[in-house]
């Protein structure tokens, strides 16, 4: 029954992601511009929350962001559907490992949709990253970043790299921490994006607790912000992991 069901919510994926593609490109070619970034901005999150019905994620969120302007999202990273879970809840700019932009379909709408990739060994890709996370930021955008900068299976939470920080320290914008805990665990480690996928589809449904800290504190330097953050994200993750095994929905 589960490759069955991998099988046709893997297919229910493509389909219902190449019609959003399409649509969102018949809808560009008509839009100025200057709009079109946050245009796929939206249609990247309405793809990601129809995906996460697709897979049957079901999201139990506590807390929220009610900030209007510029803002950091900082968060733990599990799997490819954290990405899902982060712009539905957030409609924002992602900051992308840089291989994302060649997932099937995803990675094409990534690039409408905004989306800032980083080569993590490439110091060039990294000085631009941060240049954009800024540029963006003081925009008004609210930038969603994971400073582990790649994804690690369980509930610990590595360290931080302060980079993403030191981008909009000056800025007074903002910085809200958020944990992710999964059941069942979805891992994305040492596989392909497409068997990843097909690992998810093959669950009946997955549980996502989110939990949305309160803004760090002002005025921290890049590092100390990143450590602050790190410590922050590590106690929501615990609660989010604790809300789940005491769920009875």
């Amino acid at each position: 029954m589960s490759k069955v069901r991998a099988f046709l919510r893997t297919g229910a994926f493509v389909g219902f992601s190449a019609g959003i593609l399409a649509a969102y490109e018949a809808r560009r070619a008509i839009t100025s511009e200057s709009e079109r970034g946050q245009l796929g901005s939206r249609y990247l999150a309405r793809l990601t929350d129809g995906l996460l019905r697709v897979f049957g994620a079901e999201l139990l969120v506590h807390g929220q962001h009610a900030h209007e302007g510029g803002a950091l999202i900082v968060a733990n990273h599990q799997s490819a559907l954290d990405i899902g879970v982060m712009l539905s809840l957030f409609q924002g700019v992602m900051l992308s490992k840089h291989d994302v932009a060649d997932w099937p379909l995803l990675g094409r709408l990534a690039k409408h949709g905004d989306t800032i990739f980083v080569d993590r060994e490439d110091r060039r890709s990294g000085a631009v990253a941060l240049r954009e996370i800024r540029k963006r930021a003081k925009e008004g955008r609210t930038v969603v970043a994971f400073p582990e900068g790649a994804t690690f299976p369980g509930d610990s939470v590595h360290e931080f790299h302060p980079g993403v920080f030191a981008a909009v320290g000056s800025l007074g914008i903002p910085i809200v921490p958020v944990g992710l805990a999964y059941s069942p665990a979805v891992p994305f480690v040492q596989e392909s994006f497409a068997k990843h996928i097909a690992n998810v589809a093959a669950h009946p449904n997955t549980r996502i607790a989110v939990h949305l800290g309160p803004p760090l504190p002002p005025g921290l330097d890049a590092r100390s912000a990143a450590e602050t953050a790190r410590d922050q994200v590590e106690g929501l993750v615990a609660d989010a992991r604790h809300r789940l095994e005491g769920y009875r929905g």
